[in-house]
């Protein structure tokens, strides 16, 4: 009789199968989708070590664990703070920075066991980042994220993947989502870039926890989609500019420092984005518009070129879409553009959030 287990989850290696449904990823005890590994309550607590994080490092975890506490589920998790040691196996949730081979690990610890009826259930979760390897970054702008024109790890990026494993998450490689290639999944528009849960994850924490009773719409825009797999991990890429015809990508262009495509005033394309909806039911009739702008944040004050209405949006599965476009024949020649989506845009899905419903890419105007 086996009665706890030990996983180890992290952004390179990953040791145990999983449960699947659409994408989304869990642990099930002795393969049966019946008895799936989940705290016995709506809650658990995490103790911030302030010997690894402390300052502006905590608050980038606590941001991490907040993104996943917007999810459509009841279940969340409390952040705490503690002093002194750490380890596993000691019945508390830690979050702390050790000399590990990966980047960042979560250390599931879990029951299950046969003993006159099936016992279940986690019973530990900690999370270690790497305090040796990477460079880390405690900020949310994207000149300083690996993922868009700097060179550091984003803290909040890699919590926010490690904790949905508090949820009883696992990685999932079929789909864009936050547990694959957490450092390429982000809400941004202007200068940062926000982690954020996702429509795949939050569609898991619904199937494992419930929905939650309150209103909680949320319906999303972002410039990721998922490329292809590593191992068990989603493989996350920027969305594209398209010629008309959807036979090719145009050529790219730097466009301060990010990659760009060259346009044709007066030239059609298609323009790819992902939408999500994040929320708990789905939403219908929602009116999105494509916009051109002279910087990277894309609001209604930005020259609107046209849209449409998506007339439903389910929140199961990211769908990365392309949208047709023309650019306008009075554009500046040479010169730098931002081409953006914003969903809802005329503001009527009553949101739990609207910092996820724009995004861009940049473009160069011949």
């Amino acid at each position: 009789m086996l009665k706890t287990k030990l996983a180890v989850v992290g952004l390179s290696v990953a040791l145990l199968g999983t449960g699947q449904s659409y994408a989304s990823s869990w642990l099930e005890c002795d393969g049966d989708s019946g008895k799936k590994i989940t705290w016995s309550g709506n809650s658990t607590t995490a103790r911030i070590n302030t010997g690894s994080f402390s300052g502006a490092a905590k608050d980038a975890v606590v941001r991490g664990i907040d993104a996943v506490n917007q999810n459509p589920s009841p279940f969340s998790i409390s952040a705490t703070t503690e002093t002194g040691g750490v380890g596993s196996g000691n019945g508390q949730n830690e979050i702390y920075g050790s000399s590990i081979d990966p980047p960042g690990v979560a250390r599931m610890r879990y029951t299950c066991y046969w003993f006159f009826g099936w016992h279940f259930g986690l019973d530990e979760v900690d999370i270690v980042l790497d305090s040796t390897g990477p460079s880390w970054t405690t900020s949310q702008n994207k000149s300083d994220s690996l993922a868009y024109t700097g060179s550091l790890a984003p803290i909040d990026s890699v919590i926010t993947h490690e904790a949905g494993h508090y949820l009883g998450l696992m990685h999932v490689s079929t789909e864009y989502n936050i547990m694959g290639d957490s450092w390429r999944h982000h809400a941004t528009n202007g200068t940062l870039a926000a982690t954020y849960f996702g429509e795949d994850a939050s569609r898991g924490a619904r199937i494992l926890y419930g929905t939650q009773s309150s209103a909680f719409d949320d319906v999303g825009v972002t410039h990721w989609r998922r490329t292809g797999s590593s191992g068990e991990y989603s493989s996350h890429g920027r969305t594209r500019i398209r010629n008309q015809a959807n036979t090719a990508d145009l050529p790219t262009v730097s466009v301060n420092g990010e990659t760009g495509y060259q346009v044709t005033r007066g030239q059609t394309v298609q323009a790819e984005f992902t939408i999500e909806n994040n929320g708990k039911s789905d939403v219908n009739n929602v009116r999105y518009g494509l916009y051109l702008s002279t910087n990277d944040t894309i609001s209604t004050a930005d020259r609107r070129l046209g849209g449409g209405t998506i007339g439903t949006i389910n929140p199961s599965d990211p769908s990365t879409q392309l949208l047709q476009v023309t650019i306008p024949a009075d554009a500046s020649a040479s010169t730098n553009y931002w081409l953006g989506m914003i969903i809802d845009d005329n503001n009527t899905v009553s949101e739990v959030t609207g910092g996820n419903n724009a995004a861009y890419i940049p473009i160069r105007v011949q």
